[in-house]
């Protein structure tokens, strides 16, 4: 009996996180990254490979970013998917050159395009 309650209580820790990203990510101010085109520039340049990643978070972003695009921010809480949605809105606006080579890049095939271009649209 007791195994199965501490069995129990290891998969109510680990699921969670599997289920989810970081709780930390909520806390990044997409407004003030938008607002600052040198910090937004810098995410950008990370995730495409052309710059280290010195931003905050930028390296674990990059590390998750095929998974938040292949299932749509499946995972994201409330907080990410809405600073996602913006990103990527801003992305397409502003740059819309490196939005091609994001998808290029995240997406060559184009196989999660329309459930995330979904997704982003989304309110």
């Amino acid at each position: 009996m007791r195994t199965m309650v501490f069995l129990s209580l290891i998969l109510a820790l680990l699921i969670p996180t599997a289920l989810s990203y970081d709780a930390a990510y909520d806390r990044v101010d997409a407004n003030k990254v938008l607002a600052d085109d040198t910090l937004f520039r810098s995410y950008i340049d990370c995730f495409l490979d052309r710059k280290p990643c010195t931003a905050e978070f930028s390296e674990e972003f990059k590390k998750i970013l095929p998974e938040v695009i292949k299932e749509a921010c499946a995972k994201c809480s409330e907080p990410q998917k809405k600073n996602v949605r913006k990103i990527v809105k801003a992305l397409y606006e502003k740059y819309p050159d490196d939005a091609i080579q994001f998808t290029e890049k995240y997406d060559p095939k184009r196989e999660y395009e329309t459930a995330f271009a979904a997704f982003v649209a989304e309110e």
